[in-house]
């Protein structure tokens, strides 16, 4: 008897920590932030160094002119596939033009000093 009663108890305790298991809520993982890079791209001569680059949404990009007169034209004006203008007015070295892409997408630019033979891409993932 006692064998009996301690089977149904055993039985009763086992089902209710099932129930339990079955109502536990799971929380969701935080999801870390990756930090925004910046990437430069050189202007000297007749080129862009890297000429193509594929970058995160919200990273930075900054064009240094180390020599020659340049700028950097992106806007939709002259690219008008790209998702955003962006751009500088053409100035001897040295200079520094910096900017933000938060807009996923294909962006083209060139030097209008120096036409298509200086130009380059960004691809915003």
């Amino acid at each position: 008897m006692k064998l009996v009663i301690y089977l149904i108890f055993l039985s009763l305790l086992c089902s209710c920590a099932y129930n339990n298991i079955e109502n536990i809520e799971i929380a969701p993982q935080p999801t870390i932030p990756v930090a925004n890079q910046k990437y430069i791209v050189t202007a000297t001569g007749m080129i862009f160094t890297p000429s193509s680059l594929t970058i995160n949404k919200g990273d930075t990009v900054e064009w240094d002119n180390v020599s020659g007169f340049h700028n950097v034209n992106g806007t939709q004006t002259t690219y008008p596939s790209n998702p955003v203008s962006f751009g500088n007015s053409p100035a001897a070295a040295p200079w520094t033009y910096t900017f933000v892409f938060n807009t996923i997408g294909n962006y083209s630019y060139l030097c209008d000093v120096h036409g298509i033979s200086m130009s380059g891409t960004i691809t915003v993932q």
